[in-house]
């Protein structure tokens, strides 16, 4: 029987977008993901994420039918993984967990401060303010390619990967006519703002799991610290790549080579 493993994707970045990676695992194992997080009125975003996770859950349960599943996701989606291994690790065999926006040290607490006030300056402790100001129409798929695909969240995308997302990434704008993204900016900018900043009040250990973190050199959150500290105070081992925080789709085969690697030896562990 195949591995049972249940992916999370990024903020913003549909499932479909992650096929170059995920091609390297059908072989092995059997993949199943939610093809958009936050998109079910069921799962509304709130502010520590509760129903997110529950999605995660509600998901795996009905996807795997009881079987233990290795939990893999990207940026947001790593971080929902990590936070459902919490809450149900009965569900996991391990986890690995890709540049997860996991906040902490002294950053938490001014971030979650600024959260709980409600002030604006939450849109530059995050990517939300960014995020706002993207274009999110386009007459034709020609112009949104040439619009998007020199933006620096995109730039360094392997071009087929960039393709996939294209694909699933955009969709008809009934309203103005041409393209618009599939998940609105405006959820994407509401999932930055509320990202959980309350960790330095929990207690500073790992899910009962075997845990794995992969960031990147050019990752921010690998240059603000935040793998190093979550090795120091959580015992969460992590690796480096290249590139910067979107590596799975800048270099899906070199990062799945690294996945099924990690994943295999925290099952011989």
């Amino acid at each position: 029987m195949k591995t049972a493993l249940h992916f999370t994707h990024a903020n913003g970045i549909p499932a479909h977008s992650y096929q170059q990676f995920f091609k390297h695992f059908n072989a092995d194992f059997e993949l199943k993901a939610i093809p958009m997080i936050a998109m079910d009125a069921q799962y509304p975003i709130n502010h520590d994420w509760r129903y997110l996770v529950d999605q995660i859950i509600d998901d795996i349960e009905q996807q795997f039918d009881g079987r233990k599943v290795v939990g893999l996701g990207h940026s947001f989606g790593s971080l929902l993984t990590l936070m459902s291994a919490y809450k149900r690790p009965d569900l996991f065999s391990q986890l690995v967990i890709m540049d997860p926006p996991f906040v902490i040290g002294s950053k938490s607490i001014v971030f979650e401060l600024v959260q709980k006030l409600g002030l604006k300056a939450v849109n530059q402790f995050t990517p939300a303010g960014l995020t706002l100001k993207r274009t999110d129409h386009w007459p034709d798929y020609n112009h949104a390619y040439q619009s998007m695909r020199h933006n620096a969240l995109f730039r360094h995308f392997d071009e087929a990967c960039f393709q996939d997302f294209l694909e699933c990434g955009l969709k008809e704008d009934t309203i103005r006519g041409g393209l618009t993204l599939t998940v609105p900016k405006v959820l994407e900018a509401e999932i930055f703002r509320t990202v959980p900043a309350w960790w330095w009040r929990t207690p500073r250990k790992a899910p009962n799991v075997p845990v794995h973190l992969i960031s990147a050199e050019q990752s921010p959150f690998y240059k603000q610290g935040f793998p190093q500290a979550m090795q120091k105070t959580y015992q969460i081992d992590y690796s480096l790549m290249q590139g910067g925080h979107m590596f799975p789709l800048e270099q899906p085969d070199k990062t799945a080579a690294l996945v099924k690697k990690i994943i295999a030896a925290q099952k011989q562990d």
